[in-house]
């Protein structure tokens, strides 16, 4: 259960973190029929976005913030800084003066693993967004969500160690098995890989989302402050209860907005 719900076990997990998370949620976990990355990217059509420019170094020594990208230098009165925390873990992203304390809060808030594996099946048999569940006295099983939006597929997640695992081997077949061994071996050849997410191995991001290590819940709160008034952070990892969310994500973003244009800058 702790791999599902925060990409790590228990052991490495801080039982606050997790309680205040619990306390918050809710029994409504929606998803998007185009995607969450369609989402997202709707939510900036109207903007000059670009891709591929990675931020290494932010000098706020000055009157103007100046960023160095392989693009050249851009000054900036304010940024918002939203990145996994690796990116801050593994100060890919030098401060000048530095910024010691935000640097230990990304390491005491790392990411966890989910992965999730894609197979296009052949004349499914069962109603739209039915579920099925791997072994549940092993460490290393799957969810199996069975034709979502009434779709001839089935999107297998794993979490934890068992991800960690399947990142390096083959998460498609681990999925197959583990289906034709809840409805039999005549269902093999209905299934077909699609896709799968391997998100430790994505550039610049290294996991699925945060978690705090035991003892570091408080951490959030560090990650989250504004630095003078002009460097802002914001991402799942700055939410102090709906982290490893989405719209925990969206409503930090929100707030670093509001505090750069001078609003009050408050999470509900």
């Amino acid at each position: 259960m702790s791999g599902y719900a925060n990409g790590a076990n228990l052991s490495e997990v801080s039982l606050h973190d997790w309680a205040a998370y619990e306390e918050a949620s809710t029994d409504d976990n929606w998803t998007v029929k185009e995607g969450y990355g369609t989402l997202v990217a709707s939510h900036a059509t109207s903007l000059n976005v670009r891709l591929s420019t990675l931020v290494t170094r932010i000098d706020h020594s000055g009157h103007r913030i100046k960023l160095d990208t392989p693009a050249g230098t851009i000054e900036a009165d304010h940024v918002i800084v939203c990145v996994p925390t690796t990116v801050l873990a593994k100060s890919q992203i030098v401060f000048d003066p530095p910024l010691p304390d935000k640097h230990a809060a990304a390491a005491d808030l790392p990411l966890g693993l989910a992965d999730k594996v894609f197979l296009l099946v052949d004349r499914p048999e069962w109603p739209t967004n039915a579920h099925l569940v791997g072994n549940p006295y092993s460490a290393c099983t799957a969810s199996h969500r069975l034709s979502p939006f009434g779709w001839p597929i089935v999107e297998s997640f794993f979490g934890g160690d068992c991800a960690e695992m399947l990142e390096d081997r083959d998460a498609a077949r681990f999925a197959i098995d583990a289906l034709v061994g809840l409805l039999g071996s005549d269902w093999r050849k209905r299934f077909t890989p699609l896709a799968a997410t391997r998100w430790r191995h994505e550039p610049n991001i290294g996991g699925s989302y945060s978690h705090a290590r035991i003892g570091r819940a408080g951490q959030r709160a560090v990650l989250a402050a504004s630095v003078d008034g002009r460097i802002h952070f914001a991402g799942e990892a700055c939410h102090s209860f709906d982290f490893s969310t989405a719209h925990g994500a969206y409503e930090t973003g929100v707030a670093a907005a509001r505090a750069v244009i001078g609003e009050p800058a408050t999470i509900a």
